[in-house]
């Protein structure tokens, strides 16, 4: 079936930051057919945050005036659809979908992608991408920019996708840091329920997680994932006085959040906003051994070579003076978890480790994982909204949402 309209996508790379070209293609001022001298309206997360912003600093509900709910209070997938229909309202002569999957379950993508074929009948789409899994069967051409020039329009079944397959040659540094008492089951959960007012997050929970395990937790948007990590990693009090067991001792029988944290590596894409001072990639990796937000301290001679050894693994030894700042996204989730594994604690959560990053840097993290999980005696604990291709988990626990609270299914 031949498109109605010309639909355009742009591989998002760091090679050409959106800095430099967006608001150019939002104003029409590139030579496109359909584009040229139209006005487009920008679909992104980045502006939902924005509305977000604007309900809680001034109370204006200009996206949910009919639902007298707030955006916070909506799911993700929610949230998009409320500023999809809220962009279209204003009548654009076409639409920049900036990653608009990110953040998004199977199903809200399922969702989002039925609304947006729909759509690219009656309007031109614009899909800025970083999976090519993401791609909307009605794309016509692809763009590439040179900094704010207009590079190419080339169509899209002439485009090169980028393909690549990464090995990590080097061995996973051997640990130094010594951890005493550790048993062979690290985290019980038994019969674990969690409400929120009149509420039910969680149901029932019943969840070991033993000794060199690889588990990867899934379950939608909503359904308490984020809930079950903090009870584990965090301070939420929802876990006390329950059967919540970390490490051999039951939640609240007198550890403190520290004991527990200098057992876990953890990272999230949240972490990214922690870091944005200027420190190198060797200060970022050493601060793994003190779970701190820069280097206060000064390593011992084995910290230092032990980092050295990660960067080695990571392929990143000459760039150890690099400012962490000025590496791509992909880049800096291998030295998050370079930095969380330096200490080799017995369980490492990856949250949401692969959001944000394109094929090639997905394929690039998804690879030290699964070393990590061959190598090291380190359990681990991957969450992720998607299925990863990639990832080589030996156990799945599917939260699977009901009226009583989500419910834990092992696989």
């Amino acid at each position: 079936m031949t498109p109605s309209h010309q639909h355009y996508a742009i591989e998002d790379t760091t090679r050409s930051p959106q800095a430099h070209w967006l608001s150019n293609l939002l104003n029409g001022a590139y030579k496109l057919p359909e584009i040229e001298g139209k006005r487009g309206a920008l679909f992104s997360n980045s502006v939902l945050e924005k509305y977000i912003e604007e309900e809680e600093k001034h109370d204006n509900f200009e996206l949910t005036s009919g639902l007298n709910r707030s955006l916070r209070t909506l799911s993700s997938g929610e949230q998009k659809k409320a500023l999809l229909s809220h962009l279209l309202q204003q009548k654009p002569d076409f639409i920049v979908l900036n990653n608009p999957y990110e953040a998004l379950d199977k199903a809200s993508v399922s969702v989002l992608k039925e609304e947006l074929m729909s759509l690219s009948k009656s309007m031109p789409i614009v899909l800025i991408f970083n999976r090519q899994d993401d791609l909307l069967p009605v794309m016509t051409h692809v763009i590439t920019f040179e900094n704010t020039e207009l590079k190419a329009v080339v169509p899209i079944e002439n485009y090169s996708f980028k393909r690549s397959t990464f090995v990590f040659d080097k061995v996973i540094p051997s640990a130094i840091t010594t951890y005493s008492n550790i048993p062979e089951v690290l985290i019980e959960l038994k019969n674990v329920n969690v409400h929120y007012e009149d509420r039910s997050i969680l149901k029932d929970i019943n969840w070991t997680i033993k000794k060199k395990e690889f588990w990867h937790l899934i379950g939608p948007n909503g359904s308490g994932k984020t809930t079950l990590l903090s009870m584990i990693y965090g301070n939420n009090t929802k876990g006390y006085g329950q059967e919540l067991y970390l490490f051999g001792q039951k939640k609240g029988s007198g550890e403190s959040v520290w004991d527990i944290k200098q057992k876990i590596g953890y990272i999230s894409p949240a972490m990214l906003e922690l870091f944005k001072r200027s420190y190198t990639v060797e200060q970022m990796i050493i601060s793994g051994f003190y779970d701190s937000i820069g280097l206060y301290q000064t390593p011992s001679t084995a910290q230092i070579r032990a980092a050295a050894q990660w960067m080695n693994v990571l392929n990143l030894s000459d760039q150890k003076n690099t400012s962490f700042l000025k590496l791509s996204p992909a880049v800096q989730r291998l030295i998050l978890i370079a930095r969380a594994m330096i200490k080799h604690p017995p369980l490492l959560i990856l949250d949401e480790p692969l959001i944000n990053v394109d094929d090639e840097g997905r394929a690039l993290i998804s690879t030290l994982i699964n070393k990590i999980a061959k190598e090291s005696e380190t359990s681990i604990l991957f969450v992720a909204h998607r299925d990863e291709a990639n990832i080589h988990p030996d156990f799945i626990y599917e939260l699977q949402p009901s009226s009583n609270g989500s419910v834990g299914i092992p696989k």
